[in-house]
């Protein structure tokens, strides 16, 4: 059957408006590379914006992400990038309401939108018009969804050549937000790893120097054993103890200063806490003045510092005096050390008055005193983490399994009987991750 000429029109405009449609494609494919080419997300967004408004021959574009924070502008829409006319009015945070406007819409509903009269639909909003002074006519809202979850709208406005917007647009402005949203989806997961990378990074090296303030060594004492361990619930902890060695003006040891202290929260902040107090207490305790004055001023150094925070810390400070073995320890908010006499199978608590360190600044500590312990004693210092601990069970540690573990091993070097703390620790959470930091030190007397 001859073709008609008519026939042969048809034919070449429909082989001309394919043709169209394929470079359009191409030029979509191409564009949709130079998106994702970055994962940078101020430069996706950018770039979906530049790419959109060129292809298209739009004189305005404009790019609005969800608010995912928590607030009470959950749910509305941001601007984040506008180029054109009115992009500097709408760069400083414009706000939309979830289902005001066009672009509202278009989030409420998760369908685009091709408008030719802009003034003529309903839902448009003109007080954007308003605000820039410029004159809206001709809309494409296209609403950019990943996984089934909208998570932003992107606009076209205004044609160049002054004509309206068609479905052949919107039909390439759809491929280019579809692959938009996974741009900024990925851009914004790429955000996220750095992000903990960085965090985890930090954590490791808060967690290095903050091993670093644990003593390496024990203190060498004639007549006294040493011996202390700390296990963390996070990457970095509260809990601390140290030894402090005071001397004589000839710079023999005249006393040995025990401290186990328990600062209030977990992880970074109550790590820097802890640091900080640990920087105060060795540098008060070098100088001179006696253990409740030392307090004193540290305890005022801190009330300073944490002001209205909450933040504080308890301690325990106890002093051995060289070589009489006579003890004196002040209480600073801390659980009472228990003492250990195997000659009369007998547990003393080390009480006395005290608040915690950074509380109130003008509180004066005092301390309390015995007689030299007796060799084959041993002294137990710790932290709530370990007599707080729980079971599968929930039920708590308590001090009375404690001084079981003391009273089997107390004839045992003290890194040894802080081992058996902590071993029978684990062992009673059967694999309960530690809702605290645990803490033990362990001074157990010798022979002369």
């Amino acid at each position: 059957m001859p073709v008609t000429p008519s026939s042969g029109g048809n034919a070449a405009e429909d082989i001309t408006q394919l043709t169209r449609r394929l470079e359009k494609l191409k030029q979509c494919f191409a564009l949709c590379g130079v998106i994702n080419s970055t994962l940078d997300l101020p430069e996706v967004l950018d770039r979906i914006m530049s790419t959109s408004r060129r292809a298209m021959g739009a004189e305005t574009c404009s790019l609005l992400l969800v608010d995912e924070s928590p607030g009470p502008g959950r749910g509305e829409l941001v601007f984040q990038v506008a180029q054109g006319p009115m992009s500097d009015s709408l760069r400083q945070g414009f706000r939309l309401k979830r289902g005001e406007g066009l672009a509202g819409w278009a989030c409420e509903h998760g369908r685009p939108l091709l408008i030719e009269d802009a003034y003529s639909d309903s839902r448009f909003n003109p007080e954007v018009d308003r605000r820039t002074g410029y004159r809206t006519r001709t809309i494409l809202t296209v609403p950019l969804a990943v996984r089934g979850r909208i998570i932003g709208v992107s606009q076209l406005i205004n044609k160049v050549d002054g004509s309206p917007f068609n479905a052949s647009d919107l039909e390439m402005f759809s491929l280019i937000c579809d692959q938009a949203a996974v741009a900024i989806d990925n851009a914004r997961l790429h955000g996220e790893m750095l992000k903990k990378q960085r965090m985890d990074f930090d954590m490791e090296l808060a967690a290095n120097v903050q091993q670093g303030f644990i003593p390496r060594r024990m203190p060498q004492i004639p007549g006294l054993d040493v011996a202390g361990l700390n296990h963390s619930c996070d990457e970095t902890g509260g809990d601390y103890y140290d030894f402090v060695i005071r001397r004589h003006d000839d710079g023999a040891p005249s006393h040995l200063v025990v401290m186990v202290g328990d600062v209030s929260g977990h992880g970074i902040p109550a790590a820097l806490l802890m640091a900080s107090t640990r920087a105060f207490l060795r540098a008060r305790l070098l100088a001179p003045g006696d253990i409740p004055q030392a307090l004193c001023d540290v305890n005022r150094l801190l009330s300073d510092d944490l002001g209205m925070t909450g933040r504080f810390m308890t301690l325990f400070l106890l002093e051995v005096e060289l070589p009489s073995r006579n003890i004196r320890w002040s209480r600073a908010g801390h659980d009472p050390a228990l003492v250990y006499d195997p000659a009369s199978d007998a547990f003393a608590e080390l009480g006395g008055k005290g608040i915690p360190l950074g509380i109130d600044r003008d509180w004066v500590f005092t301390w309390d005193q015995r007689t030299a312990l007796p060799p084959d004693c041993v002294v137990v210092l710790g932290t709530d983490g370990i007599w707080e601990a729980r079971n599968p069970d929930g039920e708590m540690y308590g001090k009375t399994r404690l001084k079981n573990v003391v009273r089997i091993q107390h004839d045992r070097p003290a890194v040894e009987i802080a081992e058996a703390v902590m071993a029978d620790l684990a062992a009673y959470r059967c694999g309960v991750a530690r809702r605290d930091d645990e803490t033990v030190v362990v001074i157990r007397t010798t022979e002369t």
